[in-house]
């Protein structure tokens, strides 16, 4: 049998989970991925009792890493990057309220030697083609999130999915013809009676003339000099996406306009973009959120440029906390479940005290860094009126 567990569980400094084989008969196990010394990994799926398919990483960026599919072979006992020249990102990074901690598609084997993966890529989930040989080739990709999935024949799928205006359906998603039939919309009564904001995609040059990828969601009732959100997502190695969002929709409702940016940092869009941001915090991010927010309100003149907000939680509410720090450009602002201070939350939160080591580069040896990098040390110069909003269960942030 096979076991997923922490590469060390009574270490809370090392990051990382391995698969282990166990023997039922003679209790011995050991880790498929033992000649990675860090790192994560989870199963994928099993072929002939023998091939084992894999997604993690060997931690060279960190928990930035992207996750690649490996194949280990059991009578072999040899470990295989299968994935090792593409820069893609295995597995759903997409971020919305409908659908997080969502299963996902399925890892399957299609035959013997190849199988279908999943890849988070520009906002979407796009479905590939591996084989053990390590070619890779796309299947599916369309502008959609496929939220679950798995093979009925070598043709077809289950699929459930969301879009921008779409909760979830379920759906025959068709391989060959790269079709989804519907089959049954829980939300069809609803959405037939209700009008929706219907979101417009866009890229725009962020710092250093990269390509960054964001959203607007005009109000539902269209008008001129409306307010807007600049709404920014957590993680920050997630990313808006083809997904639906009840809060945004109810803010567009509500007549705002809605800003979704996915800045540096983030996933979907190459190793090097979501490493970037590493040791760099509120650095070339903020220039992407700036310079996105410019591009909003060049693109859409109906913004009132004097009734922008800014909002978000987790990395989004640091990045509001330091935004409101360094420009006074919005005429309010809203952090939630947000980080201020670098140096209070150092080793005080679930999700390990090898987060700021790993994501900002620094410990606390090099306190006027991590200071620097605080919301709170630029505190003095904010304008922005703040309404600071958390949670007493939150031990996250």
């Amino acid at each position: 049998m096979l076991i997923e567990e922490d590469l060390d569980s009574e270490d809370e400094w090392r990051y990382g989970s391995t698969v282990y084989y166990y023997d039922l008969k003679d209790k011995h196990s050991y880790s498929l991925t033992k000649e990675i010394a860090e790192g994560s990994f989870s199963f994928g799926a099993i072929k002939n009792d023998n091939l084992c398919l894999l997604v993690g990483n060997d931690f060279t960026h960190g928990f930035v890493t992207q996750d690649k599919i490996y194949l280990y072979d059991i009578k072999k006992a040899t470990l295989t990057c299968l994935t090792e020249k593409e820069d893609l990102q295995v597995g759903d990074a997409l971020i919305s309220d409908f659908q997080q901690k969502n299963k996902g598609v399925s890892i399957e084997w299609l035959d013997d030697e190849s199988f279908i993966f999943p890849v988070t890529e520009h906002g979407k989930i796009v479905l590939y083609q591996g084989t053990i040989q390590g070619e890779v080739k796309e299947l599916y990709n369309e502008r959609l999130h496929l939220t679950d999935g798995v093979l009925i024949d070598d043709d077809s799928m289950i699929v459930t999915y969301s879009t921008l205006t779409n909760p979830s359906s379920l759906g025959l998603l068709n391989l060959t013809t790269k079709k989804i039939e519907e089959l049954y919309n829980p939300n069809g009564t609803v959405l037939s009676k209700i009008e929706l904001s219907k979101p417009e995609m866009f890229w725009f040059k962020g710092a250093r003339d990269w390509n960054i990828q964001g959203w607007y969601m005009p109000p539902v009732e269209s008008k001129e000099n409306h307010k807007a959100i600049l709404y920014i997502h957590g993680g920050p190695q997630v990313a808006y996406g083809e997904s639906f969002f009840h809060e945004m929709q109810v803010h567009t409702a509500n007549g705002y306009g809605v800003i979704l940016l996915n800045p540096r940092g983030g996933q979907g869009y190459g190793q090097e973009f979501v490493k970037s941001i590493l040791g760099d915090y509120g650095n070339e991010d903020y220039e992407d959120l700036m310079l996105g927010l410019d591009y909003c309100l060049t693109e859409y003149p109906e913004i009132d440029k004097n009734q922008v907000y800014v909002a978000g939680g987790s990395y989004g509410g640091f990045m509001t906390n330091w935004i409101v720090g360094h420009t006074n450009r919005f005429k309010a602002a809203v952090t939630q479940r947000s980080i201020s201070n670098w140096l209070s939350f150092y080793g005080t939160s679930d999700i390990g005290p090898f987060f700021v080591k790993y994501q900002l580069e620094s410990d606390l040896s090099d306190v006027e860094k991590l200071w620097e990098m605080s919301p709170l040390s630029h505190a003095h110069k904010a304008k922005t009126p703040l309404l600071v909003l958390h949670g007493e269960e939150d031990l996250r942030c």
